[in-house]
């Protein structure tokens, strides 16, 4: 199994990872990481209304009961010796310092546009621009890293090239 980290993964989009890669066959989800308020408690602490004990839970799929118990790690100190994989779902901002830290040793997938413009950086579209994927050996090798990022693209590109691709 590919052991994975979800960073932001007490926001909306760390939710939707983890309802993404639950039961995936080849995905364990081996380490969850969010902001120093999240970080030492369980994820159901993190996730939970202190007043009021109601879920912060954004996605319509229930929580994932597996990630429930799973201790909630500060994300400026983790560590991924023991990761193969991160997600990050973080802001923008925190990716510029964040995601460089991770990709010094493992792949980065990232929900972030801090990256998106770099001449290095491919973001990958599958089924449509595949070849891309070769720039990930010019950013390892450019930035001295044994990972690299990769920055998912935003909602209006994804749509707009699939839709394009065939003309």
């Amino acid at each position: 199994m590919v052991k994975a980290a979800i960073v932001g993964a007490t926001g909306i989009v760390g939710q939707q990872f983890l309802v993404a890669l639950k039961n995936h066959p080849w995905i364990e989800i081996a380490a969850l990481a969010a902001s120093e308020r999240s970080a030492g408690h369980s994820y159901k602490e993190a996730i939970t209304e202190a007043q009021s004990g109601a879920l912060r839970w954004f996605c319509q799929e229930p929580p994932v009961e597996e990630v429930m118990a799973m201790p909630v790690q500060n994300a400026t100190e983790m560590d991924i010796s023991a990761i193969d994989i991160v997600f990050s779902a973080i802001e923008s901002a925190q990716a510029k310092s964040l995601e460089p830290k991770f990709a010094s040793d493992k792949p980065v997938i990232s929900t972030a546009s801090a990256f998106r413009y770099d001449d290095d950086v491919p973001i990958l579209i599958p089924g449509i621009n595949s070849e891309h994927a070769k720039l990930l050996a010019a950013q390892r090798k450019s930035r001295g890293w044994k990972g690299f990022i990769t920055p998912i693209p935003n909602c209006t590109t994804t749509g707009l090239a699939i839709t394009l691709k065939p003309i």
